[in-house]
């Protein structure tokens, strides 16, 4: 049993009057989407992102099948992306100043400190009586948890930015060289086809030729034989007459 177990255990006493009040409004920044085809070209030339181009760029990915919804939706993010998020909201929370003391991220690691208890309810108010000593309120509950979806939204952003740049230097590139396969291929069909009416017609050629030919010589041939046979035919009569 963890050490915030055998405090809760057996009685937690919640004092709600000194529940921290609602705070401010705060504002969800949203990441820009994805930038479509069109818009790739005008990527920041120098746009880094460590997934990408820093160290932490791998060629091949998890060997884990990714899934799809039935419409063909990527529906679950590979691991080691999921990985790394966790790991930038770690290191924000170890070395920026805002996330300094008591935070969103220690509420949340409070509450799966105390995940056997099944209140919904009971669980986030223990979780966050918990922290309360350290300095904790809702305002900073509220508005680190803000922080570190800004920080998220950043991360995406700068992602998508070298993820455009990326496409345009490694896809663009071949596709380019496809295009231009495609149409050498369309010349050499054109070639090729011309090729197929040119022996079509030269094999035309050839066979009246070779029609015209063999008839001349076999007319020919036959015609000497005939002659051949009537002077035999008068030789054999001259011996025979006389």
């Amino acid at each position: 049993m963890s050490f915030l177990k055998q405090i809760l255990k057996p009685f937690v006493e919640f004092d709600e009057k000194a529940q921290p009040q609602s705070g401010k409004e705060i504002k969800t920044t949203v990441p820009s989407p994805a930038p479509s085809s069109s818009q790739l070209s005008s990527a920041p030339e120098k746009a880094e992102h460590p997934l990408v181009t820093g160290d932490q760029k791998r060629d091949n990915l998890s060997r884990q099948t990714p899934g799809y919804t039935p419409g063909g939706t990527l529906s679950v993010p590979l691991p080691e992306h999921e990985t790394y998020f966790n790991q930038l909201i770690d290191e924000a929370n170890k070395t920026n100043p805002i996330f300094h003391g008591s935070d969103y991220k220690e509420f949340v690691d409070s509450k799966l400190d105390i995940d056997d208890i099944t209140d919904e309810t009971l669980k986030y108010k223990t979780a966050f009586n918990i922290l309360k000593s350290s300095g904790l309120t809702k305002e900073k509950l509220l508005s680190t948890g803000q922080e570190y979806i800004n920080l998220i939204g950043r991360d995406l952003n700068a992602f998508q930015s070298a993820h455009a740049q990326q496409y345009v230097k490694e896809v663009r590139g071949k596709e380019s060289l496809i295009q231009k396969k495609a149409e050498e291929l369309q010349a050499l069909t054109q070639r090729l086809n011309a090729l197929k009416t040119e022996i079509n017609t030269l094999t035309q050629e050839v066979r009246l030729i070779k029609e015209k030919l063999d008839t001349t010589k076999n007319s020919f041939l036959l015609a000497g034989e005939n002659k051949q046979k009537e002077i035999q035919t008068e030789l054999e009569k001259v011996v025979r007459f006389f």
